[in-house]
């Protein structure tokens, strides 16, 4: 299984990498996506060095749940958010796309914000949204869903 894990540095991007613990084992491949927002002039150097320690906090967590590191892949793109990961979740054939939310201001932005909501809209992979109150002992094992993904 190949699982994609786009994190914005925050706290619900960090509960989205806890929940594949459930989900993941020995074999599961990760990309663990930053995208930074093309402003045309290119990327920086600070804006490199804290992609780097927004992706090693995901990947640190990880590792601390017992995956492998050299599973790991992370990816630093630039762009519109919900672009680069549908395209990345394309490019690398992921099975499963891995996204925490926080809830926007709106709508259906008010549910599920709307990085997620537009990746909902563009992807053609399957797409798991955590929500930001889910406990991560919710999930059973032996779930018909968790089954499924194996």
């Amino acid at each position: 299984m190949k699982i994609l894990l786009p994190t914005d540095g925050s706290i619900y991007s960090e509960n989205a990498a806890r929940i594949t613990k459930k989900i993941g084992n020995e074999e599961t491949e990760f990309i663990v996506l930053h995208v930074l927002a093309d402003k045309g002039t290119g990327m920086k150097s600070w804006q490199n060095e804290g992609a780097d320690i927004i992706l090693s906090a995901i990947e640190n967590i990880l590792v601390e749940m017992g995956f492998d590191s050299s599973r790991i892949k992370k990816i630093v793109e630039e762009g519109n958010a919900p672009a680069q990961i549908a395209d990345v979740a394309n490019r690398y054939e992921v099975d499963l796309v891995v996204m925490g939310n926080h809830g926007g201001n709106n709508g259906l932005k008010k549910i599920m914000g709307s990085v997620t909501t537009k990746v909902l809209e563009l992807s053609e992979r399957l797409i798991l949204v955590v929500p930001p109150n889910y406990v991560l002992s919710q999930i059973d094992k032996s779930s018909a869903f968790t089954q499924t993904l194996y």
